[in-house]
């Protein structure tokens, strides 16, 4: 199994109906790509920071996710809101 995080710092302009919507989209992710186990999508309004936990069958079950017009389609919103990001993947 491979665990995927990603954390966001979302720029300060971002309303809190964008940041809703940012959740929402991580979110239906899971039930438009194949080989989804787990998705896990969280604000913290205290820091700025949005964070996506997820969880996949195999490395290429990442690759194919990350591949996926449907996750294309969500980084096409996310990549105007946010002012950096970090990724951290591993495999348990």
């Amino acid at each position: 199994m491979v665990k995927h995080i990603v954390i966001w710092q979302i720029r300060e302009n971002v309303s809190e109906e964008q940041k809703r919507e940012m959740k929402r989209l991580l979110e239906t992710l899971i039930i438009r790509i194949p080989r989804v186990l787990k998705i896990e999508a969280g604000i913290d309004s205290d820091n700025g920071t949005m964070s996506l936990y997820s969880e996949f069958t195999s490395k290429e079950a990442l690759e194919a996710y990350q591949a996926h017009p449907s996750h294309r389609e969500v980084v096409a919103f996310v990549k105007p809101l946010v002012a950096a990001r970090s990724v951290c993947d591993y495999t348990v």
